[in-house]
């Protein structure tokens, strides 16, 4: 995507995403099939077996999603006052969370942030808050915007496969549901994120990058997997939590700043010259209860969130943004100054400038480099994404 010129060869972080989770224990009974071989022989009998496993796998999966929706769903989430600490998942006007009724997890609290506004808690927020960015913290004053979905539009994002595709590296491990190539962005302002399916060399995701990720030093020492193949199982099992942790809610929450080491929180030093592995690492440990999870933002989301700062709010282009992100030759208010310092074209610290944010998110154009984990080529498990 058009961008303009970077700062300098910083790696860093920006996104961080949070979502959702549920935690139940379920103590399942067994399940028998009762197979006779007849006369039709092993092979037809054999296809009756994986035809009713299938079907009992299905009902078994809709037996969860029915207790999950029960304890989750079904029950009326607590209502939620700004400024006030969520005791349990919850919403601002105690509705059943959707897309533009955001979901408040456990731990968090709403705050008004600029033209982001909860309102009086008698109804839903109003949808040019929902548009503008709404905010959550927690008490270390890490702060997330919440991203909108629609369904319609993040079913147009990844593919599913039934068979499974399997993912590079020899591990043994498959993935049912991958990111595919999309078109993001308003009228005039679009672009085309090219995406291959796991197991080649393009962008894809999700996916092991076998030079990388199969190294004890990245995946064991670091990360705390016993195998590659481990490592590879929590990244498709990851995935598949997210998006539907985002189609059950209407979304998720993004790190509104970039990450430092003390989080998402504004006035820090973004966190740079370390290996993608640590800033994954990192990105974990930013929960404020145990009904979410921070991880280190998938490629799909970051497309979610170009596509909210593109057409709705203060509609930014995605296409060149260098009239409101931090860059050599960032134009008009985005070309910081500070009396006669130049502040536009060097790393600043998070969320420096008002004018370098989009819908109350912070350095998302500019400032740093912004990993994600997405896999590109045989070289780099990340996609820099640091342009729009």
């Amino acid at each position: 995507m058009k961008s303009g010129k970077m700062i300098k060869e910083e790696r860093g972080i920006t996104l961080v995403a949070l979502v959702v989770t549920i935690v139940i224990l379920l103590i399942l009974a067994g399940v028998s099939l009762n197979l006779v071989i007849g006369n039709e022989g092993m092979l037809t009998r054999s296809k009756e077996a994986t035809n009713k496993y299938e079907k009992q796998a299905e009902n078994e999966q809709q037996g969860l999603d029915d207790i999950e929706d029960y304890l989750n769903g079904n029950v009326k989430p607590i209502k939620v006052a700004v400024n006030a600490k969520a005791s349990g998942n919850g919403t601002i006007d105690g509705q059943k969370p959707n897309t533009n009724n955001p979901i408040i997890p456990e731990g968090y609290t709403p705050i008004n942030a600029g033209n982001a506004t909860w309102g009086d808690g008698n109804s839903s927020p109003a949808k040019s808050s929902i548009d503008n960015g709404l905010v959550i913290k927690d008490d270390n004053n890490n702060e997330w915007v919440w991203i909108p979905v629609e369904e319609s539009v993040l079913s147009g994002m990844y593919a599913t496969s039934n068979e499974g595709i399997v993912l590079s590296g020899d591990v043994g491990v498959t993935t049912k549901m991958y990111t595919k190539t999309t078109t993001i962005g308003r009228t005039g302002d679009t672009v085309t994120l090219p995406r291959s399916t796991p197991n080649t060399t393009d962008y894809r995701e999700p996916d092991l990058v076998t030079n990388y990720d199969k190294d004890e030093t990245y995946y064991k020492t670091i990360l705390g997997f016993d195998t590659p193949k481990e490592m590879a199982e929590s990244f498709t099992a990851d995935y598949a939590n997210m998006i539907s942790s985002i189609k059950k809610y209407g979304g998720f929450y993004i790190g509104r700043y970039e990450l430092s080491n003390d989080g998402v929180q504004k006035g820090k030093a973004t966190l740079t010259y370390t290996n993608w592995y640590n800033l994954y690492k990192k990105c974990t440990t930013l929960n404020a209860s145990d009904k979410v999870e921070s991880k280190m933002i998938w490629g799909i989301q970051w497309d979610l969130a170009c596509d909210f700062i593109s057409k709705k709010g203060e509609q930014k282009s995605i296409i060149n943004s260098t009239a409101w992100g931090n860059y050599s030759n960032s134009t008009g208010y985005a070309a910081v100054m500070d009396g006669e310092t130049k502040k536009y074209g060097s790393k600043q610290v998070t969320g420096y400038s008002e004018y370098w944010k989009a819908n109350n998110i912070y350095d998302l154009a500019g400032n740093c480099y912004e990993w994600t984990q997405e896999a590109s080529g045989y070289r780099q498990p990340w996609l820099q994404r640091q342009q729009l």
